[in-house]
Order: structure tokens, then C-alpha cells, then sequence
């Protein structure tokens, strides 16, 4: 009675630790039956076979619909295909006394791993979550976690989206032809798939093969991650993923951010086709070299992308944005980006917006290039530039010019000479009637496209306009005093009311003076 109580006590455990996984394990939803399989001191199964498991001639077969679980001793499973796992192996110690040369545990499609030692090679064609193997892993199913201290290889189709991997003191490597979508890489990564997600990689990792053809190489694809590895080669695809050491990438990058401490090298070896390795996008926050000075390395190209850091040039720059220091070696192309940094020039510049004259090295030439202007202006505007910057075009020996139309603001006029010069107010002056023309009556400045050395200074002031007289205002009928009134005011300052009261004393002193008068002619007929 007590060893059935003991055993059902066992499996309600074993069911219940298994209650969140089951699930997971069984693609029908079928809840498996939880199996424990004893093991002697011999390394064996103690029985030779039970629900859902058979031991013959030292081979283990575990069915589907179960859930095993090992007690007793480790499973001793030195040689060859000593386990066949269709089911699920829950946990369990799995260890090896002698190495065969193939894997020891074959975990079949539909079959898990959950957990459980393993001292000798699996080989996985289901799903491995959880464990820890201290030998090596060939995966061409899932694996979703665990600890892996020896070789993983995950061929074409498999998936390594979890997991840490470690040196395990055996030098060893992860070899992807899958998908790897996540984990921490303390070993070498090798890739012939696709690297995307979250996984950090803090050691060497090569992109591609040199062995592979273009072909090949464009479909090894980095998309996502974090690459702390002191070096690392790419002969394939980035696309993506932070960057923070060495990378000598005979391939192509297509993005990413590369940090400050990380130095990227983009040229390819002399090989039997003509593709070179390219830059086509990413933030370069550290110094980059494109190219290679030995001419039997073929030609790479950087044709966008965001340049914080300095770039040697030794092939082509067709594209991207270069804010520091930017050396065109001999055998260099420039033929368009913008620089908004110093440029030395050893090769040829056929192109491109330069924010700072050119640095001309020996040997270098420069055929064509765009250079900002930059104006001092009082009463004064450019018109029509429609652009934010104004430029000027250079171009070796052109007969042509860049027209520059001044208008004059309001109560302005256009000035009668306007001043030219390289750089900025303190640069040299170019010669008015050789280098540029001005005409006063339209505003045109024409500067000849051969003498655009460099970024161009325009400095001129609008004349202020003389305003004319006012014509005198007309006087309005009856609001102006009569002459007379106008006499008196002149003679008394006085306002008009004043003179009005003036008249009426005046009429009232005539009055009184033709009374007195009348009065003494009365007086003297009396008499």
C-alpha cells in the first residue's frame, strides 16, 4: 500500500511540474502521461521497457505522448544513438564514458527537451528548452534556451532563438545555416543564414565565407544584434545591428550603427568575380577605410551612409554624409556626398557638395564640385535660389556661371558694386570683370564657374532711397481768415477769435465817434 501511495505521489509531482510545459510539447494539445524511468548503478534502465519506452541491445526509445522523467543513477549513454526521443525528457543526468564519433541522444521531430545534463551529443530535430550540454549539438529543429559548451551547429531551416553559449575550454564555435534570433555568444559565430533579433555576440563572428560565391554570400545576412567582438569579418549582408569592434567587411552594409571604439574596413580580395565591398547606409561614429592601396584588391564603394568618424578613400565615394576629416588617396574617386568637413585630395573629385575648400595633394585634381555661398546683405535679399543654402558650382576650365539675382528691399535701391570673395570677409577677393560680373540695373551676379574655388562670400548694401517733397496741401472754402484778418493776426500774433473781437471794438468806436460829432453840430445851431 505504501509503494502505491509512494508512485502516486511520484507522478502527481511529475504531472504537476510538468503542468506548464505540456502544452508546449504535444503539436495535437494532447496532455502526455507523466513516465519515470529508474536507472541503476550500471549507468541502465533497471527495467527493460514500460508506458511508452523500450531498452533494447542499450538503445532507449522514448515514444510520443510522454513525458519521461530519469531517477536512480545518471543514464550511461556511451556509444551511438543510445537515445531515440519522441516524447518529452523532463529532466534527467546523461553522461558518457566513452565518445562515439555521432550523437549519442536523437531528439526526433515533435520531440522535447526540457531541461536535464547532457555529457554527450545530441542531435536535434525537435525543440531543445532548457538544459545544459557540455558537448556538442547539431540543431535542425528549435532551440529555445539552455547552456551549450561545445560545438552548435544549426543547419538550414533550424532556429537558435535563445541560449548561452560558451567557450566550455574545447575552442568551439556556433556554425549557423539557420536562423539565429536571440541568445548571448561568448564563442566564435560562423554564418551561412540569417543573424537577426537580440543576440550578443562578444566574440568573433564571420559573416558569409570567402569560398562562397556572391550569390551566397548576399543571402548571409546580419539584421539585428549586439556585436562586442574585438574582430569581425563580413563577406556578406548587414543590415542592421550595433557594432563596436573591428570589422573588415569585403561584403556589403547596408546599415547598422557602428560606435566610436569600432574601426570598419571596407575593401575585398582579389577574387574570381568584380564585386567589391560596400557601404550603402549606417552611422559610422569611428574611422573608417574604403578600399585597399594594393591594386590587386578589387574596388569598394561607399555609396551612402552617415560618416561621424574620419574615411580613407582609396577606391570610390558616391553617396553619404562625411562630417570629419575625409583623406582621397591616390587611385580615388570622389563623385558625390556631402562634406561638411576638411577633404585632402590625392585622387580625383568629380563631385559632391564641400562645405571647406579642397586640400589639393600632389597629384590630386578636382574636375567638378558644389560649394555653399554664404552673403552679407543690408536693404538687400537673394531671390529665386529656392534652397535653404545657396550653392555654386565649380567646374575645371567652364565657361559658364552661377547667377546670383540681388533684390533690393523696400526703401532700398541696388548698390552700384557688390564684393566676391573665397571663404568668407577675410578671404581673397575675386576680380570683378574676370572672375564675376554685377550688373546694378538687374541685380545679377555672374560668377564664372572656374574661378569657384572654394565656398563664396557676397557682401553688399542696398542704397536707402531719397524720398521726394510733399506737395503743399490746397486750402479748404472758409476755413482761412480774410486778408484783413490775416494783416491783423500778422501784426498782433493774435488767433483769429481775437481779430473777430478786434472788429467788433473797431465798429463800436466809429459808432460812438459819428454820435459825438452829431451831438456838437446840434449844439451849434443853438447857438
Amino acid at each position: 500500500m505504501r509503494k502505491r501511495l509512494l508512485a502516486l505521489a511520484l507522478l502527481t509531482t511529475l504531472a504537476c511540474a510538468l503542468a506548464p510545459s505540456v502544452t508546449f510539447a504535444d503539436e495535437r494539445g494532447a496532455i502526455p502521461t507523466p513516465v519515470t524511468i529508474e536507472v541503476g548503478d550500471d549507468g541502465a534502465p533497471v527495467s527493460t521497457s514500460g508506458d511508452g519506452w523500450t531498452y533494447d541491445d542499450g538503445e532507449l526509445v522514448l515514444e510520443a505522448g510522454y513525458a519521461f522523467a530519469f531517477t536512480g543513477h545518471a543514464f550511461d549513454v556511451s556509444g551511438e544513438n543510445r537515445i531515440w526521443n519522441s516524447g518529452i525528457i523532463v529532466d534527467g543526468i546523461f553522461v558518457s564514458g566513452s565518445k562515439g564519433n555521432g550523437s549519442a541522444v536523437h531528439n526526433e521531430a515533435g520531440g522535447v527537451i526540457q531541461g536535464g545534463t547532457f555529457n554527450m551529443p545530441v542531435n536535434n530535430y525537435g525543440t531543445i528548452e532548457g538544459g545544459t550540454f557540455h558537448e556538442s549539438a547539431h540543431n535542425h529543429g528549435k532551440i529555445a534556451g539552455g547552456t551549450f559548451d561545445d560545438y552548435v551547429t544549426n543547419s538550414e531551416g533550424a532556429v537558435v532563438s535563445g541560449g548561452v553559449f560558451e567557450d566550455g575550454g574545447n575552442n568551439n564555435s556556433v556554425d549557423n545555416s539557420g536562423t539565429i534570433g536571440g541568445g548571448e555568444f561568448n564563442i566564435g559565430v560562423n554564418n551561412s543564414g540569417a543573424i537577426e533579433g537580440r543576440g550578443v555576440f562578444n566574440a568573433y563572428v564571420q559573416n558569409g565565407n570567402a569560398r562562397f560565391g556572391t550569390d551566397k554570400n548576399k543571402s548571409c545576412t546580419i539584421s539585428g544584434g549586439t556585436f562586442n567582438s574585438e574582430e569581425m569579418d563580413n563577406f556578406g549582408t548587414i543590415e542592421g545591428g550595433t557594432f563596436n569592434g573591428e570589422i573588415l567587411s569585403r561584403g556589403i552594409i547596408a546599415g547598422g550603427t557602428f560606435s566610436s571604439t569600432s574601426t570598419v574596413a571596407s575593401n575585398d580580395e582579389d577574387t574570381t568575380d568584380d564585386d567589391g565591398g560596400t557601404i550603402s547606409g549606417g552611422t559610422f561614429a569611428g574611422p573608417v577605410t574604403n578600399g585597399d592601396p594594393d591594386p590587386d584588391w578589387n574596388a569598394a564603394a561607399i555609396t551612402g551612409g552617415t560618416f561621424a568618424g574620419a574615411v580613407t578613400n582609396y577606391d570610390a565615394i558616391g553617396g553619404g554624409t562625411f562630417s570629419s576629416i575625409v583623406s582621397n588617396k591616390e587611385g580615388g574617386t570622389v563623385s558625390g556626398g556631402m562634406f561638411l568637413g576638411d577633404v585632402t585630395n590625392r585622387g580625383v573629385v568629380e563631385g559632391g557638395f564641400f562645405a571647406r575648400p579642397i586640400i589639393i595633394g600632389e597629384g590630386g585634381t578636382v574636375s567638378s564640385c558644389t560649394f555653399p555661398v554664404n552673403a552679407s546683405l543690408a536693404g538687400l535679399s537673394l531671390a529665386g535660389t529656392g534652397a535653404e543654402q545657396p550653392v555654386a558650382t565649380y567646374e575645371k576650365d567652364g565657361e559658364e556661371s552661377n547667377c546670383l539675382t540681388l533684390t533690393a528691399d523696400t526703401g532700398y535701391t541696388l548698390p552700384s558694386s557688390v564684393s566676391v570673395r573665397l571663404g568668407s570677409a577675410d578671404g581673397r577677393e575675386l576680380v570683378s570683370g574676370t572672375d564675376y560680373t554685377y550688373n546694378d540695373a538687374t541685380g545679377v551676379v555672374a560668377v564664372k564657374k572656374g574661378a569657384v574655388a572654394g565656398p563664396l562670400f557676397l557682401a553688399a548694401s542696398g542704397v536707402p532711397a531719397i524720398a521726394p517733397a510733399p506737395e503743399p496741401t490746397p486750402p479748404t472754402p472758409g476755413s482761412q481768415p480774410s486778408s484783413s484778418s490775416a494783416k491783423l493776426l500778422a501784426a498782433t500774433g493774435d488767433s483769429v477769435q481775437p481779430t473777430v473781437v478786434a472788429g467788433i471794438v473797431l465798429l463800436a468806436a466809429g459808432t460812438l465817434a459819428a454820435s459825438a460829432i452829431a451831438c456838437r453840430k446840434r449844439r451849434a445851431s443853438r447857438r
